[in-house]
């Protein structure tokens, strides 16, 4: 059965840019997402009190309420976006309080980052507990890999998805995504952003890092994805 993003695209305003990639996914694709998530061991354990622990020293940073936790995942997406947004001082500080929540969560960070395990929590709903997830996976390539591309070329990365380019690749994405060919369609819709950054920006490290940046929001679901630079595929 097919199932329909909620809309074709989770994007604001054209005049807002953004770091962490404006897109939507209907509920039953979450709920799909989490399924190829599922832990394979009982030994993959999240420490919930450690982790609300962790988030609340985390939320510090940014004026978040200190019960703002990964069941209002939304909240925390967006406010990450606009520090990130800001300035590239602003970006250092979201890096290096993701750093401190990493060692924070020390071995159960990567259990505590998965959709499978969060949507399992009690009163997290499948579009909290997706932001939630996807801004912490996201950080994770913002902040590392991906981290001297968005210092050399901050204003075109940070500006690109408001471009028609941009666009295009996730409104194809959001026509043509199933469950069917959800793994397929994440792959397409890397490379389409790979092609447009790297044209757009005139750089072939842009075009990598738009790739990266939307494969790492699946990358425990669809293990298999890959983004290229040149003609050398690389796999993060």
């Amino acid at each position: 059965m097919r199932f329909a993003l909620i809309s074709l695209l989770g994007l604001v305003a054209l005049c807002r840019s953004d770091l962490l990639l404006p897109f939507s996914l209907s509920n039953d694709l979450i709920n799909y997402t989490a399924q190829l998530e599922q832990p394979s061991s009982n030994g993959s354990i999240c420490n919930v009190a450690q982790l609300n622990y962790c988030q609340y020293l985390f939320n510090q940073n940014f004026g978040l309420n200190s019960s703002v936790s990964y069941d209002q995942g939304s909240d925390i997406f967006s406010t990450i976006q606009d520090y990130l947004n800001s300035n590239v001082t602003q970006l250092n500080k979201v890096c290096k309080a993701r750093t401190n929540f990493y060692h924070c969560l020390g071995h159960s960070y990567y259990s505590c980052m998965n959709l499978h395990t969060r949507l399992e929590s009690n009163n997290t709903d499948s579009s909290n507990g997706f932001d939630y997830i996807r801004t912490f996976r996201g950080l994770e390539w913002v902040c590392g890999g991906g981290f001297r591309e968005v210092m050399n070329q901050y204003d075109c990365v940070e500006n690109f998805p408001t471009t028609n380019a941009y666009q295009s690749c996730i409104t194809s994405f959001s026509q043509s995504v199933s469950t069917n060919n959800f793994c397929q369609s994440i792959q397409q819709a890397g490379d389409c952003l790979n092609r447009v950054y790297r044209n757009g920006c005139d750089n072939l490290e842009a075009g990598h890092y738009g790739c990266e940046s939307f494969r790492y929001t699946f990358y425990k679901a669809c293990p298999g994805i890959q983004c290229s630079m040149g003609n050398n595929t690389l796999v993060a």
